[in-house]
């Protein structure tokens, strides 16, 4: 069974931009982002899957199934018998499969003394609330309900240009930076771990951070989560509880690639993820 609410809210994203030229920088925040060319790398093995198709993804920790549905590329392939398991897992220099993308609400300029306090290292707040992050206390390998990376999508960050990485840069954390409780309901904060933050939570190279000194209002970003399979059933659940006046949820799951896309361009939108409740 398709979850219409999800379908419908990405009908009407369409309406307002071409199918053809969808990009990242169109879909609503927050949304869970699944990277379909990492995706497919993940199931070279299964013998069906072509380079054009995108399998369905089942989740092994509770056996929901997510079934893709093509929205901007007749080339795309569904066969509902490419079925992987996923977990999302978050592997030091490897591409990620599963980014929250999120839209900066609140920039450094924008703090408010008592309760950004210490103002010295508030960042941004985001329009990501970390109950969507995934279940926090199951995982282990992040101190954090999830961690900025250096994200999918080149372009300005306020007045600073930061060339965001492709493939496995694309996941790379940004050090020294820490995402928590925001003090506005459904908002986080990204933080610096130590007022020195730009000089001693950074990489060899001074470039990994610094851009997020540079945020702005309007800006969006990418993390990781910490548990992406419980994420992404929270944005399910988000998704029905959510009660909107035409019926939609800004919320929603959404495929995105690179692949036939300029050098340095942002990704393009290919598809949407709907949760088949029948399996």
């Amino acid at each position: 069974m398709i979850n219409h609410s999800i379908i419908k809210a990405a009908t009407l994203i369409l309406s307002s931009s071409a199918a053809s030229s969808l990009l990242l920088s169109a879909l609503p925040t927050p949304s869970f982002i699944i990277d379909v060319q990492a995706l497919r790398r993940t199931v070279a093995e299964v013998p069906s899957t072509t380079s054009t198709s995108i399998p369905s993804i089942r989740l092994p920790a509770n056996g929901s199934l997510l079934r893709p549905q093509p929205i901007s590329s007749s080339a795309i392939v569904i066969d509902d018998n490419d079925i992987v398991d996923v977990t999302f897992p978050v592997v030091e220099g490897q591409p990620a499969i599963g980014y929250l993308h999120s839209t900066v609400t609140r920039a450094r300029e924008d703090a408010i003394p008592g309760e950004d306090d210490p103002i010295s290292t508030f960042l941004a707040e985001i329009d990501l609330s970390p109950t969507l992050c995934g279940s926090h206390e199951s995982s282990s390998e992040m101190a954090y309900p999830a961690k900025l990376v250096l994200g999918l999508n080149n372009h300005h960050v306020g007045s600073y240009y930061w060339a965001r990485s492709a493939g496995a840069g694309s996941s790379m954390e940004a050090p020294g930076v820490g995402f928590g409780s925001g003090t506005t309901c459904n908002r986080g904060f990204l933080r610096w771990l130590d007022e020195e933050g730009p000089t001693l939570c950074n990489s060899n190279d001074g470039k990994r951070s610094e851009w997020v000194n540079f945020l702005r209002k309007g800006d969006t970003v990418q993390l990781l989560p910490s548990d992406g399979q419980d994420s992404l059933l929270r944005f399910y659940k988000q998704t029905e509880s959510y009660e909107g006046g035409d019926g939609t949820s800004p919320f929603g799951v959404f495929g995105i690639s690179l692949e036939g896309r300029p050098m340095g361009s942002e990704p393009a939108v290919v598809c949407t993820w709907w949760l088949d409740v029948d399996e």
